[in-house]
């Protein structure tokens, strides 16, 4: 079956597809505009760029359709297993399964890496913006067995919502400008 549309202008040459390079930005815009908006990433969104995804790259070939399922495969078992222990919601899960089905496998590697120093950098800002950045330092010292007093327990300051999504667009955005660190 011939090629759907010439390839794409990246600097890592890895989104072989003009499409799923047009439909990987929808989504991440869309993703990161309700998650501000509403506070999660809608199911409709995640499951339609996965579908397209291994749509477009069936079009595109045997090849792309493997690299497409490995990048879902990538960016979804990494961040499952932070959703299994409280570190991300669902929607995160799907969102980078998603954009890993539309970028391919190698380029959801670094995809990861960068959201992830982008996830830290914003649960930072976050934590500073709330100003209670010293209150977390000392309820991590105190959860610290030596550190503690024989029957006391630190009072757990309140989880702070890092927006994830944001950060795998932005994760994504350098994986594509840049493609894979040194």
């Amino acid at each position: 079956m011939p090629p759907l549309s010439p390839s794409a202008p990246t600097n890592a040459g890895e989104v072989n597809s003009l499409w799923a390079f047009l439909v990987l930005g929808v989504m991440l815009t869309l993703a990161v505009y309700v998650e501000l908006k509403e506070h999660r990433i809608p199911n409709w969104l995640t499951l339609s760029g996965m579908a397209l995804g291994l749509l477009i790259a069936w079009l595109h070939g045997t090849m792309m359709f493997w690299s497409s399922l490995g990048g879902l495969a990538i960016g979804f078992g990494f961040l499952f297993i932070f959703y299994v222990f409280g570190g991300v919601g669902g929607g995160d899960v799907k969102l980078m399964g998603a954009a890993g089905t539309l970028m391919g496998a190698r380029l959801t590697m670094p995809a990861l890496v960068y959201t992830a120093f982008i996830g830290a950098f914003l649960a930072v800002m976050m934590v500073i913006w709330r100003k209670d950045f010293w209150v977390r330092v000392g309820w991590g010292f105190k959860q610290l067995v030596f550190w503690r007093k024989r029957g006391e327990q630190p009072v757990a300051p309140a989880p702070i919502a890092v927006p994830y999504g944001m950060a795998i667009a932005l994760g994504c955005l350098l994986a594509l400008l840049i493609g894979h660190p040194v």
